[in-house]
């Protein structure tokens, strides 16, 4: 295969990374429940099945349960469904894993150890009423076409049914990877597209933090998020293999314009850098600045295949949805693990903020396969103990949406640096290979 239609695949494929992760693939058919059958179920048996289904990390501590055993294959299980927030704490001690499990605890675990967060979908109401206790993981499944019956969500629930429901929520289908792969094989021909997307962000505020900043410090924070509220990053990239690139981005207050050229970058702000201002194009120019390596991250390939971790399934039509967790945001973009100069940043963030939910749609042209558009949620976590009196975390938790529409495959033969910037200001070199993956 020719270099320049590989490199091609893997932009759209980061295009996609970053506007729709196609990390692995959901159930095979649409999430309706089996009728129960006679088998009953325990809460032990259904810890076990969820263990065997997704990965999930080690627990650092281990917990002891006056019904499970020191040292057994259960009380491992617990631990690691505790430590991802799947189990809540006991009261007594106790996890009960002989009971048998009802219709409410087989999707509250699952949302457990998918990492749904205790918080409502952004701008999406729920199936049940605010104020019911499954409200918030309702609005998550809805988003994605799940369909349960929340109605009595107190019935014992059935092995047959379990089953079902773990094979439709945490299990690959083969119709959703045929698709992806297909897709990917259509990606490999592209020689150009252009992706418009619009990044929105929201966040759940920490009331204790809150609570205790000064009378001026609380003022100026409403102000803030007052500001900020609707407001969003609005990009448009247009790519030309195989290694130039074109980003228009508005981000209200700021607006910017930027060339790739090779590994050269262009760009040109509404705010000129200082000790620029004897500069009249506006333009400048950070030489050997780009920092991804096109054949490393074809070798990651993209899409990435993070089994056990985040499912697809397919509704028809040539539409995608997904969910899951990521555990480490190198894990969400490992070409971001492999440069030099993201190590130190990602090690820093990743103490600051727990296991990663995902989850999204992406619409692919039924005869082409290739994407049209797609829709991505990830909600980010921050951990409590992360907040010191300096950073004053003060919000718990953070949802990132994106929306984003491709379109003019192939409609673009080469992008043209404009006059302006080859007239740009070279910025000074920061060290040689800083920005480069290793290799």
């Amino acid at each position: 295969m020719k270099k320049g239609k590989v490199a091609t695949a893997g932009m759209i494929s980061l295009a996609m990374l970053i506007g729709t992760p196609t990390l692995n693939v959901l159930a095979a058919e649409p999430a309706a429940v089996v009728q129960p059958q006679s088998e009953t179920l325990t809460r032990g048996e259904f810890f076990k099945m969820l263990d065997q289904a997704i990965d999930l990390p080690k627990a650092k501590e281990k917990s002891t349960y006056k019904d499970v055993p020191q040292g057994s294959e259960l009380s491992e299980i617990v631990n690691r469904l505790q430590a991802v927030g799947a189990l809540p704490e006991s009261k007594d001690d106790m996890v009960r894993p002989e009971s048998e499990l009802k219709a409410g605890e087989a999707i509250a675990l699952i949302s457990g150890v998918l990492g749904v967060p205790n918080a409502s979908v952004p701008g999406n109401s729920s199936s049940l009423d605010s104020k019911h206790g499954a409200s918030d993981i309702a609005s998550w499944m809805k988003s994605i076409k799940v369909d349960y019956n929340w109605n009595d969500l107190d019935r014992t629930i059935t092995k047959q049914e379990a089953q079902t429901l773990v094979k439709q929520l945490l299990s690959t289908s083969s119709d959703a990877k045929k698709l992806l792969e297909e897709s990917w094989k259509a990606q490999q021909q592209i020689k150009s597209f252009r992706a418009q997307s619009d990044v929105s962000f929201d966040g759940v505020e920490n009331q204790d933090v809150l609570n205790k900043l000064s009378a001026n410090e609380r003022k100026e924070f409403e102000e803030m998020i007052k500001s900020k509220k609707g407001s969003s990053i609005k990009t448009e990239v247009v790519y030309a293999m195989p290694d130039s690139m074109y980003t228009k981005t508005d981000m209200g207050e700021i607006e910017f314009e930027q060339y790739v050229i090779g590994k050269d970058v262009y760009t040109k702000s509404g705010k000129v850098p200082e000790g620029f201002a004897d500069n009249p194009s506006g333009w400048v120019k950070a030489k050997d600045a780009f920092p991804f390596d096109m054949k490393a991250i074809i070798e990651q390939r993209i899409p990435l295949q993070q089994e056990r971790k985040v499912f697809y399934r397919s509704t028809g039509e040539g539409q995608l949805v997904f969910q899951g967790r990521i555990d480490t945001l190198s894990e969400l973009a490992p070409v971001m693990r492999d440069m030099q100069v993201m190590q130190g940043i990602l090690e820093g963030a990743e103490k600051k903020i727990g296991s990663i939910y995902i989850q999204g749609s992406m619409n692919l042209e039924p005869k082409t396969k290739l994407p049209i558009d797609s829709s991505i949620q990830i909600v980010i976590p921050l951990k409590e103990n992360a907040a010191d009196t300096k950073d004053k975390m003060l919000f718990k938790q953070m949802t990132i949406t994106q929306n984003v529409k491709y379109s003019d495959y192939n409609a673009t033969e080469k992008i043209e640096l404009p006059e302006a910037a080859k007239n740009a200001k070279e910025l000074p070199a920061t060290g040689a290979n800083t920005s480069a993956p290793k290799q």
